[in-house]
């Protein structure tokens, strides 16, 4: 019985190229090459070296018809082997050139011969000066791999008897195809690149758009752990460019959980995205892992689509992609972004990356406070950094809602809880101070961090990196003459606490004698100008101790509204106390207390002791 193999090879299949002219032209090979040439010299300008894809051999198929294979898959599977083609057609011709009704067929290293069918959609004839991809497809029912040879165009004449082929083209191929998300680079040298090594996906794609790797981070998100790949990509044509919907798949060495070392990944930006001439911008990655994985580098694929009609007339399409590159991911350790950090100078603006949309840039950041604070009893310390945004325009700016990150020397990373606010936008010439609370462990004694500034919007869930900086820990002193509450400065120059009575009324006489504490302050209170408070701010908590350490009550004091503290003499009663006992002496902690979305964290700034 004959197998499947040589029924594909004798089955006489025509295969014409179908579909009519396409309306959209392209580019003449001339216009295209002074563009290319234009866009490598400015690129070069702005990335330095640029990897291109390997040079297309272009070959005549006709009379003034150059053709060049675009990409080339060869995947086999537990389903049988799928082998697809794309190929552009050049015209160097003046007027509307037909293209041959030739058949294709792809013949493999062990002298198999298969017919691939044409897409009903390519095209039928080719304008003057421009180009066509031609799209083929066949599936085998072959489970054992076989290299591709050869693509090779017939003239079949269906009329003789036998009926007669002649050979018109025949294409080289070996080492081109694309085996699937296991498959590797036959040009090593020019395929495999370093990390932040530029490289465009011309010729290959039409396209002058240069992509350079920046940055990756690892994320634990809610659905698992994301490895977000950041990539700037430049258009240094004069002409708008559309960005490529490329793909990248996240490669291990199987050292994760599972055996797995393929994770395929996504762009996170919507298409279309077009660049301007000479923009830059970012564009982000997210690949999904196991829970263990750890990636040594990445493909970067193009997609392709072969469309036909299925026999109801129906169009259908399969989709595969075609490795471009691999970039092998920085190796890194603990204390690498920790030693990579430059040190802040403290009440300087930060800067961060010029390319993010992040932080407007009429607004600067900069930091004001970095306090740590241990809270006793509750198995953890709170280290604040407290930021100020300026806007220095003047129109109304958005508050950023970026998110921060502490990285210690041992690459320990702590996220940090900002401030709840209600603040929306920022008015001109004014400033306005935000708290990032971090807890840690009570051991963690470093005097230096890293302040990472994250985007977690852009490739949400996970986040990108736009600044990090090397920040040192203020000295914490307790001093009643000096106490911070960023913007508001507090001079305690007088105090007194008294307990006050509250004896059984005739209506109640078997109610139990009760007290209160009245506290008597005397206080100056500077404010820094220009910068604006809410209720969210920065408040003074009083908090009544007994000789134990017991917490007997506690006050909660605000720097804004209608009974916010002033300068002078004012009055403190302390209610509710948890004692029914009169109780000397008595300390009074004062805590600087800023509210984030994981409760109050609070700063000790003073202890008065009677």
């Amino acid at each position: 019985m004959m197998n499947s193999n040589q029924q594909w090879k004798k089955t006489a299949l025509s295969v014409v190229l179908t579909a009519s002219l396409l309306g959209t032209a392209s580019i003449s090979p001339a216009m295209a090459a002074s563009e290319a040439a234009a866009a490598a010299d400015a690129s070069k300008t702005a990335s330095g070296t640029i990897t291109g894809t390997p040079q297309l051999q272009s070959y005549t198929l006709a009379d003034k018809l150059q053709v060049e294979i675009k990409s080339l898959l060869n995947e086999t599977t537990s389903e049988g082997t799928r082998i697809a083609a794309v190929v552009r057609v050049r015209s160097s011709d003046a007027k509307v050139a037909k293209i041959p009704d030739l058949e294709l067929r792809v013949k493999t290293a062990d002298g198999y011969e298969y017919p691939m069918q044409a897409s009903v959609f390519n095209a039928h004839a080719i304008r003057p000066g421009t180009t066509e991809e031609l799209n083929f497809f066949v599936k085998v029912d072959r489970r054992s791999p076989a290299e591709l040879a050869e693509l090779v165009w017939y003239a079949v004449d269906w009329y003789s008897y036998p009926k007669k082929e002649t050979v018109r083209l025949a294409v080289p191929v070996k080492g081109q195809e694309w085996t699937g998300p296991l498959s590797g680079f036959a040009n090593a040298s020019s395929s495999v690149l370093s990390w932040e090594r530029s490289f465009t996906l011309s010729p290959a794609l039409e396209s002058p758009l240069v992509y350079t790797p920046v940055s990756v981070n690892r994320d634990n998100t809610p659905q698992g752990p994301v490895t977000t790949v950041k990539m700037r990509v430049e258009n240094p044509s004069a002409t708008k460019e559309a960005v490529p919907d490329i793909t990248l798949d996240g490669k291990s060495n199987g050292n994760g959980s599972t055996d797995k070392t393929v994770f395929p990944g996504k762009r996170v930006e919507a298409s279309p995205l077009v660049l301007e001439p000479k923009e830059q911008r970012y564009i982000h990655f997210a690949i999904p892992t196991d829970k263990d994985t750890v990636l040594t580098s990445f493909n970067v694929l193009t997609p392709e689509t072969f469309r036909q009609l299925d026999p109801k007339g129906q169009p259908s399409q399969v989709s595969y992609s075609v490795g471009r590159y691999r970039v092998a991911l920085p190796v890194t350790s603990s204390t690498t972004e920790f030693n990579a950090a430059k040190p802040y100078e403290p009440g300087q603006p930060f800067a961060f990356d010029s390319l993010s949309d992040t932080i407007d840039p009429r607004l600067s950041v900069s930091m004001v406070e970095f306090h740590r604070h241990e809270n006793d009893g509750e198995g953890y310390q709170t280290v604040i950094a407290k930021l100020l945004l300026k806007n220095n325009s003047d129109l109304p700016v958005l508050v950023p809602t970026f998110q921060t990150k502490l990285i210690t020397a041992q690459g320990m990373t702590y996220s940090g809880n900002r401030q709840a606010g209600t603040i929306a936008e920022i008015m001109p010439q004014t400033s306005y101070a935000v708290s990032y609370a971090f807890n840690m462990p009570t051991e963690n004694e470093d005097e230096q961090y890293v302040l990472k500034f994250t985007d977690a919007k852009t490739a949400a869930p996970a986040s990108t990196a736009i600044g990090a900086y090397r920040v040192a820990m203020q000295e914490t002193k307790l001093d009643l003459k000096n106490m911070s509450f960023y913007p508001f400065n507090v001079k305690l120059n007088d105090w007194t606490l008294n307990a006050r009575y509250i004896v059984p009324s005739a209506l109640s006489p078997n109610t139990p004698i009760s007290y209160t504490y009245r506290m008597k302050l005397d206080m100056d209170i500077t404010r820094h100008e220009h910068v604006v408070v809410d209720p969210n701010s920065s408040k003074m908590q009083l908090e009544l101790v007994d000789k134990t350490g017991k917490i007997l009550s506690t006050k909660s004091l605000p720097f804004s509204g209608v009974n916010r503290l002033i300068s002078g003499v004012q009055f403190i009663q302390f209610d509710a106390l948890r004692t029914e006992e009169h109780e000397y002496p008595l300390d009074i902690n004062i805590y600087e207390v800023i509210a984030t979305p994981t409760g109050e964290a609070k700063r000790l700034v003073g202890v008065l002791k009677q």
